[in-house]
Parts: C-alpha cells; structure tokens; sequence
C-alpha cells in the first residue's frame, strides 16, 4: 500500500512539472510578442474603439465557451481541452503574422484572448486534479511564478529584437507560434493525465442541461464579487500597454520592460508567496488584489515619462498574481476538485456577460472623453470592489 501511494505521488509530482513547464512555454511565447502588439495596431492605424470591440469579442467567447468546455473537461479530462486551447492560441498567433489589415488583426485579438477559457482553465483544472489537499494554494502559486519568470524574460528579448534587431513584427508573432506548435506537441507527447473521477451526483446528472445552470445559493456572493470585478478591470486592462506606448511614448524595447516587470511580480510573488496563500487564507490576497490599482493607476495619471510605467508595471503584476493562485484556491476549498471546471467555466459565464461591455466602454472613453478616463474608473471601482469583499467573502473552515 506505501509503494502504491508513493508512486500515485511520484506520477502526480511529473504531472505537474509537465504542467507546469507546458504553461511556462506559453507564458514565454506571449510575453515575447507582446511589445509588438500595440505598434502593430498603431501601424496598421485602427481606432482604440476598435481595440475595444475585438477585445469584447473574445470575453464573450470565454463567457459561453468556458462553462460548457468546464463541464465537458470535468467529465472527459482536462488533455484534450489543452490541446485545443494550443491550437485556437496557435492559429491567433498566425494572424498577427499576417495582419496586413484590421479583420486578421481582430482575428489575432479574439483567438489569443480565447486561449484563457480553454487551455487556461484545463490547465488549472489538472493541476487542481494532481495536487495535493494541502498543498493546493501552494501548486497553483508555484505554477504562476514559474510561468511568469519566463513571461518577464520574453518581453524583455522581444522588446530587443524589435528595437535593437530590428526584427519585424511578422517575424517575431512567427516565433511564438512555432514556440506554440512544440509545446503542443510535449502535451501530446508526454501528457499522461490520470482519469477524472466523478462523483456519484455527477454520474447521475451527466448529460442533464440543468446541471449547467443549476446554482448553490453559498455561490451567489462570489459571483457577484466575480462579475463586478471583471466589469471594473476590463475597461481599462486592453489599454494598458497602448497607452504606455502611445500616450507615454515609449519605445518597444521600454515596452517590452514595463511589461517584463508586470509578469516579474507574479514570477517573485509566485515562488515565495505560496505557503503563505495555504496560511493566511485566500481573502487578503484577494481584496489586495483589488486595491493594488492605487499604485497601478496612479504613475500613469500624474507622469508623462515611461520609466514611471516601470511603477504601475509592478502593482499591475500584484493584481494578477494575488488573485488568480487565490481564487482558484479558493474554488478548490469551497466546491471541489471534481467540478472545478465547471465552476470556474459559471464564474467565467458571469464575468462575461457583467464585463461585455467594459472594453467597449473603455475605448469610447479614450476616444472621446480622454485617454486616462479608462484608467480613472477602473481605479475607483477597484477600491470599491476591495471594500465589498472585505464584509461578503468568506473563508474555508
């Protein structure tokens, strides 16, 4: 009995160094384009407006993909669900490459952003699956810096290539896409996921339709935090580096620093916040999250120079890297490794359809109000947030 349990650990331990590796490879291909992206909408001279739809486009595609692929994952394992997000993230990379004009820029946009609602979620779901109880908030911890190491490496050489090399946009978004084709084929290759046990109330409402839409009351709260969070930050998130780009005139390679230090402060918060996330709870992390939008915002309303980019480049890392380790811990302690996916896929759901607007809302405010406008509401509202999930959150006993 020993032997059998130390070899279920032994295959669970390569399972998540797989995992862990195959999100790092990710991690690097999008951070490594990512400077190119804004002097590719710059250059091909589409409206912010227009930054704003694509970008609404694909959150109303992780809104109603990501709860019926959570389901289907949960039931038919989480392999196959990373392997198609791959695909959809390689075939977005693609159309960067040949963007020459604004429907294969769009189109680069929606399917890059898509790669969150299914490789993103299959991803997590399995590393819920090989970790251990204890140790959950600390796998999932350890998985974000990792992954975001790379991604504060890769802005930094793709900032480089671009400015000192002078390598082409299309030539740089090709290299992640390759980068994307080999990681596929590791998942292939060397992924061997163990099944995903169901739970006799999952057996019995297989295939029902009203188990897609069936809510607990004790989840209604979260939602609401979920849906009012998505609403707040995503009418400034697709403008960040635009606007550090277009309005703080920053070259590429500055570019590529500021969002290098961005996925840094994940990479660092990751690696050594982890066992803390198991002690201290899930609900500091998450309403620190919220307020870091004080130091996000702030260097950019009161500086025109880009080094002062460099600050909010570090408090737009901390509201990343505490709440996405936290509330996936969180999902974990309150709903189950079984039907993580599925509940992950209605917080999705409900973030979508409370956010569908808020990209859109956001560039109509850059166009016509001012380019900080976006940046102004999104900082109260966070506060606000933070202050809501300080009385209404509540921790696992």
């Amino acid at each position: 009995m020993d032997s059998k349990s130390e070899g279920r650990r032994s295959d669970a331990g390569r399972q998540i160094l797989l995992l862990i590796l195959v999100d790092t490879l990710f991690g690097f291909a999008v951070g490594f384009s990512s400077p190119s992206v804004a002097p590719l909408i710059v250059a091909l001279g589409v409206s912010i407006s227009f930054v704003g739809q694509a970008q609404t486009v694909g959150g109303l595609g992780m809104t109603f993909l990501r709860l019926p692929m959570g389901v289907a994952m949960d039931r038919i394992g989480r392999k196959p669900f990373i392997v198609l997000g791959g695909l959809v993230t390689l075939i977005g990379f693609m159309s960067y490459s040949f963007a020459t004009f604004w429907l294969l820029l769009g189109a680069g946009i929606v399917l890059v952003t898509l790669d969150m609602a299914i490789r993103g979620t299959a991803s997590s779901a399995a590393l819920g699956d090989a970790a251990t109880s204890g140790g959950v908030g600390r796998v999932f911890s350890i998985d974000l810096g990792v992954t975001e190491t790379a991604a504060t490496i890769a802005p930094i050489i793709g900032g480089y290539a671009a400015t000192a090399m002078a390598l082409s946009s299309q030539f740089i978004f090709a290299i992640s896409a390759g980068l994307v084709a080999a990681t596929l084929l590791v998942v292939i290759i060397g992924y061997r996921p163990t099944p995903v046990r169901q739970t006799p109330m999952q057996m019995a409402t297989k295939g029902s339709f009203t188990s897609l839409i069936r809510l607990e009351k004790r989840m209604l709260p979260l939602l609401a935090i979920v849906g009012l969070d998505a609403a707040t930050w995503r009418i400034s998130f697709p403008f960040w580096a635009l606007y550090i780009f277009k309005e703080m005139s920053a070259t590429q390679e500055q570019l590529g620093i500021a969002i290098a230090i961005s996925a840094g402060i994940p990479a660092l918060t990751g690696l050594t916040l982890g066992s803390k996330l198991d002690k201290v709870g899930r609900k500091p992390f998450l309403i620190m999250s919220e307020w870091s939008a004080i130091g996000a915002f702030l260097p950019l309303l009161f500086a025109t120079e880009p080094e002062f980019a460099y600050v909010s480049a570090i408090f737009w890392g901390l509201v990343y890297s505490l709440w996405v380790p936290a509330m996936n811990a969180y999902v974990v302690d309150h709903f189950g490794r079984e039907r993580f996916g599925q509940t992950l896929g209605t917080m999705s759901l409900v973030a979508g359809l409370a956010s569908a607007a808020s990209p859109m809302l956001g560039g109509w405010m850059w166009d016509n109000i001012s380019p900080k406008a976006p940046f102004i509401l999104t900082l109260i509202l966070a506060v606000v947030v933070g202050f809501i999930m300080w009385f209404k959150i509540e921790e696992h006993t």
